[in-house]
């Protein structure tokens, strides 16, 4: 069986964030066979960092193009990708030194369609670890069902490895910024429903967050449409499953509970934001959800006073 390895990594104005990861890859146990550094339109010092990997590492190429995102950015890797496997990480984050040992090693034939591990979130410091306990070897439906409903394994596309010939006629949504990579995958498996895959259960994978994060911002709609509702609007085209409603209900009831957190301490401009999101919630029918979605459906501002400072 070939195991040639693609990595693919997209990055936009990263600085020297860029280092880490690349870093963490060229001191691991196994290395890509190649790394793709896909230049989303930098103006800042990213680009000639990559460019400089690239240069004392004949494996790493640098490709550039206009600011288009990052969705655009895999789809040009998919492009250029020649191996047998493909990786797609994110620049700011890093990995373990066995990530990819693990990883290939947990795909044993070719009958699979890639693999899957675990990861450590990193906020202001602290390190948390996940990772699931499943057998070495599921399904597709298995995976699907974690990626909505497991915080263990959740739509991260970067603890996952993917063979290359079955991505041929799947891309990247580039008009869909958030849950972009849920909604690849969710076409992926949908797709090809019968697949499986390795899991490692130990956390491999480093997912770095900041308080300027997309996916902690409160800036949580484009105009009047919620942020995350046009890529659940695709996947519950493709899947039809009451754990795609549980878990947009549970976004929409995190934000709800991140904007009611922050209108309590003053930020009374969060208020139209928390309007939308109640109305969103009203057009949502989960099977499982909260205790506190009553109040965010009926009286979110009164709720506020509740929530503890």
């Amino acid at each position: 069986m070939n195991k040639t390895l693609t990595t693919i990594i997209p990055f936009f104005n990263g600085g020297n964030d860029i280092c880490t990861m690349l870093d963490s890859i060229l001191s691991g146990a196994i290395l890509p066979d190649e790394i793709l550094l896909i230049d989303d339109g930098s103006t800042d010092n990213s680009s000639s960092i990559a460019m400089d990997y690239a240069n004392r590492c004949p494996f790493i190429k640098y490709i550039k193009q206009n600011h288009a995102g990052v969705s655009a950015a895999r789809n040009l890797g998919l492009k250029y990708a020649t191996c047998n496997w493909i990786s797609f990480l994110d620049a700011d984050d890093y990995i373990e030194k066995n990530f990819y040992k693990e990883m290939m090693n947990a795909i044993t034939d070719d009958s699979f369609g890639g693999s899957v591990c675990g990861y450590f979130t990193e906020i202001n410091g602290l390190s948390t670890p996940y990772s699931g306990s499943y057998p070495s070897v599921i399904d597709s439906s298995t995976l699907l069902k974690a990626m909505f409903s497991d915080e263990n394994v959740r739509g991260f596309l970067v603890t996952r490895l993917f063979k290359t010939e079955l991505l041929k006629n799947i891309s990247f949504n580039e008009n869909i910024s958030i849950c972009e990579d849920l909604l690849f995958q969710s076409t992926f498996l949908s797709k090809y429903p019968d697949l499986k895959f390795g899991f490692v259960n130990l956390p491999l994978y480093h997912y770095v967050q900041n308080s300027t994060s997309a996916t902690t911002s409160l800036n949580l709609f484009n105009g009047t449409e919620y942020k995350y509702k046009p890529a659940f609007d695709e996947i519950r085209k493709l899947i039809s499953e009451d754990f795609i409603e549980d878990s947009y209900n549970s976004i929409l009831e995190y934000s709800m509970y991140s904007l009611l957190k922050e209108y309590k301490k003053g930020n009374k401009s969060l208020l139209p934001q928390i309007r939308g999101v109640q109305k969103e919630l009203k057009n949502v029918h989960p099977v499982h959800h909260s205790k506190r979605r009553v109040a965010y459906l009926t009286a979110p501002i009164l709720y506020s006073f509740f929530i503890p400072s």
